[in-house]
């Protein structure tokens, strides 16, 4: 079996390290040694064997202390561990498993029976690494698979289903514990006629760069989302209105200064905002109210001439304020 199979033999009596060392170097393993516990637990560490034979009984660290320090150890907690021993009672084979030895075998050596449990052992670790390699691809597949469910493929920022069950989440928390909660809907002004005039690939250039915009100029709280066409939605948790107009003109002037170059042209493009906030806003009594006020206050911004943001009628005198910037 041998092949690139590396063990490390744990003894203090030298003749048993060569009889084992020369034996396994024949079945085609590489074989290193070490005299002592502590000698034992530095290879170790410097670079992990395949498999271990750990002689129970030495004279500074014995064999059970070795194996409950490698097994405490994330680098070697994995490597298989067989115990040499002459004693043939079962208290001390339990007190070995017990510290994390894999098997047992007994002095003095029968040879086919060493080949026999070393090849199960190996055989055993090579399942068990192929295991954990299917498993961390499962694990990267499934990461890969629940980014696609829940990004929209043309911007990379959050789709509508996964905003709708965070709006869900965000406003649950909001009402048990008396915070703030702030919804921006955000439009691209004239978005159709960017696309009639540059066609549908240009146009999902432009939303694909704008939603790079929105998640530079949103903070790392916000969760930004295309909430469908070139219709945008931000939501604010912990965040008064106040805080969510400042966050708004922000991303607001950010993309009315950005350049979005299309057929080598910088082209001007401006966005409505409209913001709505629990518990402020009178008419929120739910995450569904609370969106359809925001997308009232958006409406507003767009009939009252765009690139602008509007609050929502329903909130406090304090709370409401209203942002008027022409085009």
């Amino acid at each position: 079996m041998g092949n690139d199979y590396r063990i490390l033999v744990v003894d203090d009596a030298k003749d048993n390290v060569a009889a084992l060392s020369d034996w396994l170097g024949r079945k085609g393993y590489r074989v290193e040694a070490a005299s002592s516990g502590e000698q034992a637990l530095r290879k170790v560490h410097e670079r992990p064997p395949d498999l271990i034979l750990l002689d129970v009984l030495m004279p500074d660290l014995d064999g059970i202390e070795v194996a409950r320090r490698l097994r405490g150890d994330k680098a070697s907690r994995r490597v298989p561990i067989i115990m040499l021993t002459a004693r043939r009672s079962s208290a001390d084979k339990i007190r070995g498993l017990r510290a994390g030895a894999d098997d047992y075998i007994t002095k003095p050596f029968n040879f086919e029976e060493v080949d026999a449990r070393i090849s199960t052992m190996l055989e055993k670790r090579d399942l068990y690494h192929a295991l954990e390699r299917t498993n961390a691809r499962l694990k990267e597949v499934n990461e890969r698979l629940k980014q696609t469910l829940i990004t929209d493929e043309k911007t990379g920022l959050f789709n509508y289903r996964h905003f709708c069950e965070r709006v869900t989440e965000e406003f649950k928390r909001a009402k048990r514990y008396d915070s703030h909660l702030t919804c921006l809907m955000l439009d691209l002004d004239h978005f159709k006629r960017l696309n009639d005039r540059f066609g549908h690939l240009k146009g999902d250039r432009i939303l694909r760069e704008l939603g790079q915009v929105l998640r530079e100029g949103a903070r790392e709280t916000d969760f930004v989302a295309r909430y469908g066409g070139e219709e945008f939605a931000i939501l604010c948790p912990h965040t008064d209105g106040a805080q969510a107009t400042t966050v708004a003109e922000r991303i607001r002037s950010a993309v009315e200064k950005h350049k979005f170059v299309v057929d080598n042209r910088t082209e001007r493009i401006t966005v409505s905002l409209g913001l709505a906030t629990f518990p402020r806003n009178r008419s929120v009594r739910n995450e569904t109210t609370l969106l359809e006020a925001a997308d009232a206050a958006l409406y507003e911004a767009k009939r009252l001439g765009r690139n602008r943001i509007v609050v929502s009628r329903g909130q406090s005198t304090r709370s409401r304020s209203v942002t008027r910037h022409t085009r």
